[in-house]
């Protein structure tokens, strides 16, 4: 692999970097960047004029030449959270299918996101320390993400409607002026995070962690050759001091840019001062490492995003177990579904296709399929699905949490198949989440008392046959019961038939003593 570019598209810039790989890291070849104002466009009808994409297309055109000529064959485009927004974005796309012939089809407006937590792993090294706790704030085109870290765990993940181009148009909107915007931000941005201030509560946060889309370029216009790891609050609140002396005409023409970019400098230093002051936080500090060179370096060291997949698993998972205990649900139960779940899907690798994503699907549908039981128990599957598709999960965006509340809504044994065809999903992707479902309907059956009186399975597959066998002391009906009502939908989609065997065991001191009960097939 020799080089590899990397292309972000923003409301106000277009920037390409060309990489090559190095022993240690990689070297950046060429680093070009457009300006592209695009926030007129949306203002009154929230699409972007033929001209624009005319304009959007011949500079992605140049790029890709240049890309060209460093041999460059694969690349990756970018888009901001900016593009949610516009209603002609589909459009966007095709017009650089058809004119550029760049690989749009990878894009995933979530993805942004997932990328600003690697860089903090990467470059907070002690962010899961339990010496000391840091929020993380990713400032946002129209939402942000407000993260707290606190004893090496996140006990906050949030979401909130507050972004800098958000509050760019509001300012529009109204005509508020450089001398008016800090204290109309301040009132804004408490209206928005009120609510997670009541879950920090006592805690105290050392550091505030600052990551955006715009922040580093507009950052570096004001502070010019001065290392942005090396920026203060108190710097900040003396350059705030400035501008709002200045109209945003005069701020544009010391600082050489356009308008609307100062009116985004503007808004940012009073976003993150406002942001700090009511956390009580004294130190901020910023992430000025590229996303584009997060691309890069996973693209080139596939070890390196093996261990940041990992480490966001975990964050995901203890987010899922976090929401779990929200609703008082019973981990033990979970972990068994959890874990006779994945043992079947091991087990009947030759009969399906789900890959990892798919796995992870079942393992968190494992853990929350009962919290519904909090609001109502006969209809418990539809307020758990409810209660997903309501909520932040952190690493899952919304396809994702809408296709595990598939498989929550599904799990009981009163779903009839018949249903389940009118939820959207097509093709290859509802069988894989069908086969889900057959699996842990067949894995929360062995449970259906919730009390583990079923133990030590083991799992055999012949050509026409799945066979568990499990031991237990206690009377089984329950489980026997649910457990041939649950089979259903599994012999129907895997071909097999499934038999269950009970070894029942009537006391440790006499093991030669059982016998063998067997389901009704």
């Amino acid at each position: 692999m020799g080089t590899y570019t990397v292309i972000e598209i923003n409301s106000t810039f277009i920037e390409m970097k060309i990489y090559e790989k190095k022993e240690n890291g990689y070297k950046v070849l060429e680093k070009v960047t457009e300006d592209i104002n695009l926030f007129k466009e949306i203002k009154d009808k929230d699409e972007i004029s033929l001209e624009k994409m005319r304009k959007l297309c011949e500079i992605l055109k140049k790029m890709d030449n240049l890309s060209r000529d460093y041999g460059t064959t694969e690349k990756k485009i970018i888009f901001s959270e900016f593009f949610k927004t516009i209603t002609n974005f589909p459009m966007v796309l095709d017009q650089i299918k058809l004119k550029v012939n760049l690989p749009v089809e990878s894009i995933d407006l979530s993805e942004k996101t997932y990328y600003s937590i690697k860089k903090l792993i990467h470059l907070e090294k002690e962010v899961f320390s339990k010496k000391e706790s840091r929020l993380f704030f990713n400032l946002k085109s129209f939402s942000s993400g407000v993260y707290l870290f606190y004893k090496g765990e996140l006990s906050i993940n949030e979401h909130i409607n507050l972004g800098t181009e958000k509050l760019y148009l509001i300012l529009e909107e109204n005509n508020i002026n450089s001398k008016k915007a800090f204290d109309f931000i301040c009132d804004y941005m408490e209206s928005y995070v009120e609510f997670i201030r009541r879950d920090v509560g006592r805690k105290i946060i050392k550091k505030l962690i600052l990551e955006g889309e715009l922040e580093e370029k507009l950052l570096k216009l004001i502070f010019g050759k001065k290392d942005l790891k090396n920026l203060t609050l108190s710097e900040l609140k003396e350059k705030i001091k400035f501008l709002q002396e200045h109209s945003y005409n005069e701020i544009s023409t010391k600082y050489k840019c356009s308008v609307p970019t100062a009116k985004l400098m503007v808004i940012s230093i009073c976003l993150i001062i406002s942001f700090a002051d009511y956390f009580e936080v004294k130190e901020i500090k910023f992430l000025d490492f590229n996303i584009k060179d997060l691309c890069a370096l996973e693209k080139f060291y596939p070890e390196i995003r093996y261990s940041f997949e990992e480490t966001l698993w975990k964050i995901t998972l203890d987010s899922v177990i976090d929401l779990g205990e929200k609703f008082d649900f019973d981990r033990e139960h979970s972990e068994f579904v959890k874990n006779i779940g994945i043992k079947l899907l091991d087990k009947l690798k030759g009969y399906h296709s789900l890959g990892l994503k798919d796995y992870k699907y079942f393992i968190i549908a494992a853990y929350l399929h009962d919290i519904g039981k909090a609001i109502d128990f006969e209809n418990h599957s539809k307020h758990s699905a409810y209660i997903l598709e309501n909520t932040t999960i952190f690493g899952l965006n919304r396809e994702m949490i809408e296709k595990i509340a598939f498989i929550v809504r599904a799990h009981t044994s009163n779903t009839k198949l018949e249903s389940l065809y009118n939820y959207g999903f097509k093709g290859e992707e509802l069988i894989k989440l069908l086969k889900i479902i057959a699996i842990i309907k067949i894995a929360t059956s062995l449970d259906r008392g919730k009390k583990r009186r079923l133990y030590n399975e083991k799992i055999n597959l012949t050509k026409t046959n799945l066979i568990i066998e499990m031991d237990t002391k206690e009377d089984f009906y329950m489980e026997k019961s649910s457990f041939e009502k649950q089979s259903k939908l599994f012999k129907y989609l895997f071909d097999l038939d499934i038999e269950l065997k009970i070894n029942r065991r009537f006391g440790e001191w006499v093991p030669i003593l059982e016998r063998t009960f067997t389901t009704e097939r």
